[in-house]
């Protein structure tokens, strides 16, 4: 039977039956995974304030178009868009003067396939005002990536006072998505964006440094990202080396097994695992490392390297809404090293001194205090996934502590003891040195 001709409510069965099975033979393909935009769970919000997930001034996408506080700014969305396409540079190199028909009919003929790329349906919003509203959003896109990339103009626009850093946060949510098919449809009316100069600027912000990363190898259409976020997520990144290349395999029945949590940052350093800060914010930049001959003469067993974090606003909201990203996508681990790394620093901090640990060891960059950041850990470690690199750090410190038990537990007796060990040997030496004098003396005076 037709589909158009069964009951609404089979229809709808009809429509998720054949929407699984999409899924089920696109997760089939080779380097394929799911197209979806959709709202952010409740079980990946957890205690998150809302802050998180919903824009503060533009919206992007149909999850948040139309909502009260954000009606102003699609007004300027509208302005912003015309004023760009009649600027904009056509891909002839020249002036295009377009108006916005051009990008209205480029992106008619993906109305379906865009419409799939949501978990829903929006029956309510007909083909025009989709096809409108993918438009303006996209274009209002590549604008605030051409005005950040120097590429427009934009500063004479009122908008961009005191609103561009919100915008910045809006564009990269989780929920403000639209699908990069549009995005492409409409650059290819214009002169190449600067998209990797863009998202190269993007990074800089999780970078404590504010450096912005070398040149990328693989041009950003060669990644084939659902979306923005998911851009600058696989950016993010970068190159992470398959579980096939570590030493320890992780199968998939180990994700069900129970693992102890790390033991706190404190606790490693009193174990002899030296926590080290690398100069890098790659987030796959993980390793356990065996103690070098110098530091084994410390009673060192070891050491933890781990990237640089910074939590300021930008970057917290960013990442939080890549880990929404990871936890719907169901990602492998070479595409969910942002929910790992957190998992693992999340498992590091049990209380402030941690928090303090990993400042001194210049690791964690939080613009919150130390008792807000435990407690913002608190808060994220529930949801995010336990993969493979969160998994593999575990086993090799596991087994670090295991395989060298021995000078691990006199490290710790001399950690924990070490402010009055420093105390004292001062005092020791000099208490050996004149007890030396003494005896020197009586033994001449005989």
């Amino acid at each position: 039977m037709d589909a158009g001709l069964l009951p609404p409510h089979q229809r709808d069965l009809s429509f998720r039956l054949s929407s699984s099975n999409a899924w089920f033979r696109s997760a089939q393909q080779p380097h394929s995974r799911p197209v979806i935009i959709q709202k952010v769970p409740q079980s990946v919000r957890g205690g998150l304030e809302e802050r998180y997930f919903v824009p503060d001034v533009v919206s992007i996408g149909p999850y948040h178009h139309g909502v009260s506080h954000l009606v102003e700014m699609q007004q300027i969305k509208e302005a912003v868009v015309h004023d760009f396409c009649r600027s904009a540079v056509g891909v002839a190199g020249q002036a295009a003067n377009l108006t916005v028909d051009p990008f209205l009919e480029a992106v008619r003929p993906l109305v379906p396939e865009a419409r799939l790329c949501y978990a829903d349906r929006f029956d309510s919003i007909t083909d025009n005002d989709f096809v409108n509203m993918m438009v303006v959003d996209g274009c209002f896109l590549l604008a605030v990536v051409a005005i950040l990339t120097g590429n427009y103009n934009g500063e004479h626009w009122p908008w961009t006072r005191g609103r561009l850093l919100r915008i910045m946060k809006d564009i990269l949510l989780f929920e403000n998505q639209i699908p990069w098919l549009v995005v492409r449809a409409l650059m290819a009316l214009l002169q190449r964006v600067q998209v990797d100069e863009f998202v190269s600027k993007i990074l800089a912000y999780f970078d404590v440094h504010g450096r912005e990363p070398a040149r990328f190898g693989t041009p950003w259409d060669m990644l084939s990202p659902v979306h923005l976020l998911d851009l600058v997520h696989q950016r993010h990144l970068g190159g992470t080396a398959p579980a096939a290349d570590h030493d320890i395999l992780i199968s998939n029945c180990d994700y069900a097994r129970a693992f102890a949590h790390f033991t706190s940052a404190v606790e490693l350093a009193e174990a002899g695992i030296r926590i080290h800060g690398r100069d890098t914010c790659r987030v796959a930049d993980v390793s356990v490392e065996p103690a070098t001959v110098p530091a084994a003469l410390l009673l060192r067993i070891g050491r933890l390297a781990l990237p640089q974090l910074a939590l300021s606003w930008l970057p917290r909201c960013w990442l939080i809404n890549m880990v929404a990203l990871e936890c719907v996508a169901d990602r492998s681990d070479g595409q969910s090293g942002v929910s790992s790394y957190l998992a693992i620093l999340g498992s590091l901090i049990r209380a402030e001194r941690d928090v303090e640990e990993l400042r001194a060891r210049k690791i964690l960059f939080s613009t919150m205090s130390d008792r807000r950041t435990v407690e913002f850990f608190d808060v994220l470690l529930d949801p995010l996934p336990r993969q493979e690199l969160y998994l593999r750090t575990l086993e090799d410190i596991v087994q670090l502590r295991t395989t060298r038990s021995a000078r691990s537990s006199i490290h710790s007796v001399f950690y924990r003891n070490r402010r009055i060990i420093l105390t004292v040997a001062p005092l020791l030496s000099l208490l050996v040195a004149i007890i030396g004098v003494v005896v020197n003396n009586s033994i001449k005076h005989k």
